[in-house]
């Protein structure tokens, strides 16, 4: 019986009771909204905005009025503020599908990334020098702009060191290195 009820369960599932719902597009069945015509970003150009144009006839100092001219040339939403627009990167052609709008959100993220690397690896270095010059409380409080230099020039160079230590695996710690709680057993674990 168990079966049977699973069986018919999935079938019912599969067949479906409720019948596809057929949305028409403009003002056929949606007389009292806006067209439901789909552009290919969902926004529209702050400049040709209604709301947007409302809130920049509002504006009453230089620098507001100035700051309205430069969102009027880029998109805004259905609430008159501008939006940014992040392209679907990961597939292969995400990039070219979005193409003008990467200064929105894809090279500040590669930026804010690479400048990040640069400071945690400069960071890493300069204590791995200052551990290896003897005194490293000293150095740790009182800066040494000679080892800070050096480490500076290692830490740009960060994606290359990063991927020839990981390959060699000298980036990762290994296991007899790590102290853990007596209760947890991680000897077995291949990292």
């Amino acid at each position: 019986m168990r079966r049977l009820f699973a069986i018919l369960i999935s079938a019912f599932l599969v067949v479906g009771f409720a019948p596809l719902a057929n949305a028409a597009t403009g003002p056929a069945l949606n007389a009292d909204r806006a067209d439901t015509t789909f552009n290919e970003t969902g926004l529209s150009l702050c400049s040709e905005n209604a709301r947007f144009q409302e809130r920049a006839s509002a504006a009453d100092t230089p620098q507001a009025v100035a700051r309205f001219e430069r969102y009027g040339r880029v998109n805004c939403g259905d609430d008159g503020l501008p939006h940014l627009i992040i392209a679907p990167t990961i597939d292969p052609f995400g990039a070219l599908y979005m193409r003008g709008f990467e200064g929105n959100v894809l090279i500040p993220a590669h930026i804010f990334v690479g400048v990040c690397g640069i400071i945690g690896w400069a960071g890493r270095e300069y204590l791995k020098l200052a551990r290896e010059s003897g005194d490293a409380v000293d150095k740790e409080i009182f800066i040494d702009s000679e080892l800070l230099q050096k480490a500076l020039i290692k830490g740009a160079q960060w994606p290359f060191n990063a991927n020839s230590q990981g390959r060699s695996g000298e980036l990762r710690e290994s296991n007899k290195n790590i102290t853990t709680s007596p209760e947890s057993d991680y000897s077995n674990v291949p990292f």
